[in-house]
């Protein structure tokens, strides 16, 4: 990985590029509209740390009804009681705003010796305008958070850095480079030998003594337990692969978050824009110092109603052509949605909308046995009109924080997405953005508090957000549970009715987290390794 990509702000520069296994899903039937061929790109991590290399790293440790439906769904002892300990032990806290800065400028005084190093976001001016308005308008199911990444020294800090390569010199470790895993080889349901790829090219035999651990995330890992013959039976026959086990759950209950992007632009220079980005002082404070814009995510922070949350994405602008092309957007919708695509200064943020907990279900599937073939991946986003509720219900608490005080007094203003499938629901007339700025008056001057609690502005219809979510929401890159837990593992992570083999990767999440499973994976890993040492 190059250095640009290591910046905490540009790992998405590592996107579509040859460490990234750019995943695409077959067209789908109920949402993305307006992407091309109705397909969205997942990007996904071919490097030593896996997705953890091109994502931004944001730190969450869930809500604990998260880790109680796990329960409910058959997969016991995994609580957020159970990984406490291993929380602490990989982060230094069961926190998700924790910072492991230096505490003071002039000496080392590190807050945690965990292995995974947190950075909060506590300097942001356009964080502290979001919590500000959170807090105005907060009910008693509220809960804002600042924005967390594992960081250290200015440098994104990925579970390979943490736990890989400190140990790469010992005896005991061997690591394969440009090396794929390709299938099992089971011998009386025992795991004995795993298939490799070695430079793409070089078919090899890895023989198991004891267990082989598949990390291979949420799409390549039901892939390499179908073509070693567990999954589906109809799959298998059709396929011609010889079964170990027939297990229909294999590939199955698939979940995933979307975003819905909402544009606001605002007056005052406190977002993220490629202007200043782009600078000689900004890249000099970054080099020189490992601080300012290049040095954390552009992330604030994330506000959760369950179910739905709101995410303040800080980026005023960004490059048109690298977005639609990781986005995968049509042209013409792209500028629908971003109506300052072609500016490098303009300052603005995006509140990304999305149901924390979405109902609907997806898949992973193979399209032959040819194992270079990229498996059949089927999210079936917003096949469940639940899921379009809640992202409803998101976007509503996105205009009603815009309205607040705190974002008035930097001169916000939402820019609705106007793509032309969706015009025919709503009406948007210059008169309403008259209306809008009438109001903003009156609410600036503080007069007429009465009428203007009671005033009534032409805001969407939720038949035109339906539209707009099934037109312009992507994925938000957390894609799982396609090796569930109580279905596929076992409490122990061990793939049922077979020996030698554990899942340690998101396929194993039964549900959904609420948002980031970054750091819940790694507390997990923590654990599967503490369970195996005293199995030893």
């Amino acid at each position: 990985m190059g250095y640009f990509t290591r910046m905490p702000l540009t790992p998405t520069a590592a996107q579509q590029g040859p460490n990234d296994w750019s995943v695409r899903t077959v067209p789908q039937r109920y949402s993305s509209f307006g992407l091309w061929r109705q397909t969205q790109i997942l990007p996904r991590g071919k490097g030593l740390g896996g997705s953890g290399q091109i994502n931004f790293l944001l730190h969450g440790s869930g809500s604990p009804r998260d880790y109680e439906k796990w329960s409910q769904l058959g997969f016991e002892g995994w609580t957020f009681e159970d990984l406490k300990p291993y929380f602490l032990k990989a982060f230094g806290t069961t926190e998700s705003e924790f910072d492991t800065e230096p505490c003071y400028e002039d000496g080392f005084c590190p807050k945690s010796m965990a292995p995974m190093k947190l950075v909060l976001n506590h300097r942001d001016e356009l964080m502290t305008t979001f919590k500000e308005a959170s807090r105005q308008t907060k009910t008693e199911y509220t809960k804002f958070q600042k924005a967390t990444a594992t960081i250290k020294d200015g440098v994104r800090h990925v579970s390979f850095d943490a736990y890989l390569k400190p140990a790469l010199q010992r005896d005991n470790l061997h690591v394969l480079l440009n090396t794929q895993g390709i299938s099992i080889r089971f011998e009386n349901k025992k795991a004995v030998s795993l298939y490799i790829l070695l430079n793409h090219r070089y078919l090899n035999n890895v023989f198991i003594n004891k267990d082989i651990i598949i990390c291979a995330g949420a799409i390549k890992t039901p892939q390499i337990l179908m073509l070693s013959g567990i999954g589906p039976k109809d799959l298998l026959q059709k396929l011609k692969i010889k079964p170990v086990v027939v297990n229909e759950h294999v590939g199955r209950n698939l979940h995933d978050h979307m975003n819905f992007p909402l544009y606001v632009s605002i007056q005052k220079p406190i977002s993220v824009t490629l202007a200043k980005v782009f600078t000689a002082t900004t890249v000099w404070e970054y080099l020189w110092k490992g601080k300012g814009l290049l040095s954390f995510p552009p992330v604030a922070g994330v506000e959760y109603q369950n179910p739905s949350a709101v995410m303040l994405f800080s980026m005023g602008t960004s490059s048109e052509r690298l977005l639609r092309d990781l986005s995968n957007y049509k042209p013409q919708v792209f500028r629908a949605t971003f109506p300052f695509h072609n500016s490098t200064r303009k300052e603005g943020f995006m509140f990304l909308s999305t149901c924390t907990q979405p109902i609907s279900r997806g898949s992973v599937s193979l399209a032959d046995a040819n194992t270079k073939t990229p498996p059949l991946v089927d999210p079936r986003y917003l096949e469940r009109i639940e899921d379009v509720r809640c992202m409803i219900q998101a976007i509503r608490r996105a205009e009603q924080l815009v309205s607040t005080k705190p974002f008035r007094d930097v001169g916000a203003k939402i820019h609705w997405p106007r793509p032309e499938r969706c015009l025919t629901f709503w009406n948007y007339t210059s008169e309403d953005q008259r209306s809008r700025k009438r109001l903003r008056l009156q609410q600036k001057q503080q007069k007429f508090e009465r009428k203007i609690k009671s005033a009534k502005i032409n805001t969407p219809p939720d038949t035109y957000l339906e539209c707009l979510i099934r037109e312009v929401a992507v994925t938000g890159h957390h894609v799982a549970g396609t090796c569930s837990g109580g279905t596929v593992v076992d409490d122990q992570l061990q793939l049922k009715s077979v020996s030698g083999v554990r899942i340690m990767d998101a396929s194993v999440l039964p549900a959904p987290l609420s948002l980031y499973p970054n750091s819940v994976l790694i507390a997990m890993a923590e654990k599967l390794s503490e369970m195996m040492r005293n199995n030893i």
